[in-house]
């Protein structure tokens, strides 16, 4: 201050001038560079409003903006298996102002590109983990008509009809297909598999009584097993949903099976450090926020945090038995995008 001082002496101007000119002196420079954040964060769903990514996003946008100090907007971008959003936060500048919330259907598309010998629509590597947010298992249900009670009484019966089981699901590729098809990889059994344009019509379909059977969301499936519309056969998580405490796993009746319907956040890979560890550190907080809590408890979604780099790992190894299932449907026509 004394050398600002001396030059605002030399000038004739007065103490408090020559004080606030210190001032400037110091501030100037971390004024020049805002501190993060300094403007809306867009947190990209690649998927139809409504779901349970959505559920997800919004209840988490409310409570980072309370740490941020800043909006947190969600932006619903869907289409061609999440390709269409996925892609627009791979464009995006990576400057942490333009976050992917996402489902299982993202490591999936790269390889659904590969199997079309199509170029890929975007690189996983052009992303890193921020943090797994939730994870759910999928409920697999059935349709009341069909006489069962029992995963392993459906099982005997497919296996003595090949293909006499229609399952609907939200999509070829999608979310609610993939556990339909390691079902099948587990068992041996073969099912009809009808895709639908998304969640909604495809729990539509079988509560009408067009498909046999669905595995969707605990969100979507509570309802519907609760009215008795639908019978819960099982569940793929590695243990029961607070939601489905009668309904076993896949495992305890004794079909390897286990998958995850996770909500998971990521940013572009060159996103600056200093600009991660603020976003890591608002998700940390913000998973904890009670309001955030109570939203996922009302919308049967378990809160399942892992930091980024517990869930790196976990996420390498969960791609790959994606990738795995998405070569095993093999090439279904119209169905790439």
């Amino acid at each position: 201050m004394g050398q600002a001082c001396r030059r605002a002496a030399g000038l004739k101007i007065g103490a408090l001038a020559c004080a606030a000119f210190a001032l400037m002196a110091v501030a100037g420079p971390a004024a020049a560079q805002d501190a993060f954040p300094s403007r809306p964060i867009t947190i990209i769903n690649p998927n139809a409003p409504g779901g349970f990514v959505d559920n997800v996003g919004r209840g988490l946008a409310l409570s980072m903006q309370k740490v941020l100090r800043q909006p947190v907007l969600i932006v619903n971008r869907p289409g061609a298996n999440g390709a269409i959003g996925t892609v627009a936060v791979a464009n995006a500048a990576p400057d942490g102002y333009t976050l992917l919330l996402s489902s299982p259907s993202f490591p999936t598309v790269p390889a659904i590109d590969a199997l079309f010998e199509r170029p890929p629509s975007y690189q996983v590597a052009r992303f890193v983990t921020v943090a797994q947010i939730t994870s759910d298992p999928a409920i697999f249900m059935v349709h009341p008509g069909v006489g069962v009670r029992t995963i392993q009484e459906f099982i005997g019966r497919a296996r003595a009809q090949p293909e006499g089981f229609v399952v609907a699901s939200s999509g070829t590729y999608g979310a609610t297909h993939l556990p339909v098809a390691m079902l099948e990889i587990a068992t041996g059994i073969r099912l009809r598999h009808v895709p639908t344009s998304g969640g909604a019509p495809a729990m539509t379909m079988i509560v009408g009584g067009h498909a046999n059977a669905v595995a969707s969301a605990p969100s979507v499936a509570f309802p519907q097993v609760q009215a008795g519309r639908l019978v819960a056969l099982a569940q793929t998580g590695a243990r029961r949903h607070p939601s489905f405490p009668e309904v076993p796993t896949f495992k305890e009746a004794g079909i390897d099976l286990e998958f995850a319907l996770w909500t998971s956040l990521f940013a572009p890979a060159e996103t600056p450090p200093a600009a991660l560890r603020t976003i890591m550190q608002a998700v940390r907080t913000a998973v904890q926020d009670e309001q955030f809590r109570g939203a996922m408890h009302k919308g049967n979604s378990a809160v399942s945090y892992m930091d980024a780099e517990e869930y790196a790992a976990a996420f390498r190894a969960d791609m790959k038995k994606l990738q795995d299932t998405v070569r095993f449907i093999g090439k279904v026509a119209d169905a790439g995008q």
